[in-house]
């Protein structure tokens, strides 16, 4: 028995050592070209007012007002935001990225609030209708699991209307929230 375990042990050993990473040779891993979808994104740079309606709120906190700021970084493959939000009786701030996943195409993004809540998506858009599309998972300002959507449409360079929808469900038959709104570029 003794035997076997010190046999089972050198086997071990060779493998990991077998088993190295190769020596990396940096001089030939290069930055690709920034990807020219990520232009989309533009519209949304600077800074904005926001307003929005609570659908499902009560009569208190169905008026929804905050501030939006954002900003290139990473040579202009990364937009990153901040927003803030209050109600009459909550207020939260949230910050977070955009960007292209370059290997699968898809735009993604991230938001995290000040209330510890993250939320994740990929956005779809659609250049003749000037409208994006965000699905998203996230943990709901309720503290619960959240499923939604964004939709927001370009209406010009200083206009974006938007509508949220988020639901306890996959396939939203169970909505927790709904919500619809205008961003205004700040002057």
């Amino acid at each position: 028995m003794h035997m076997i375990r010190r046999f089972a042990a050198l086997t071990v050993g060779i493998g990991l050592v077998g088993c190295q990473a190769p020596q990396v040779d940096f001089s030939k891993i290069k930055q690709p070209p920034r990807a020219t979808e990520l232009d989309a994104y533009e519209v949304f740079v600077g800074k904005w007012t926001w307003e929005a309606e609570a659908l499902n709120a009560d009569e208190k906190n169905k008026s929804w007002t905050g501030t939006a700021e954002w900003m290139w970084i990473l040579d202009k493959r990364c937009l990153q935001g901040k927003i803030s939000a209050r109600s009459a009786d909550l207020s939260y701030d949230a910050s977070g990225n955009w960007s292209r996943d370059p290997r699968s195409g898809k735009y993604i993004w991230s938001m995290d609030n000040n209330w510890g809540y993250p939320q994740k998506g990929t956005a779809s858009y659609d250049s003749e209708s000037k409208t994006w599309t965000m699905p998203f998972n996230s943990v709901g300002l309720d503290g619960t699991t959240s499923h939604g959507k964004y939709v927001m449409k370009v209406t010009d360079k200083d206009t974006l209307d938007w509508h949220l929808t988020e639901s306890v469900d996959m396939l939203g038959m169970f909505k927790k929230l709904e919500m619809k709104g205008t961003y205004k570029r700040a002057k």
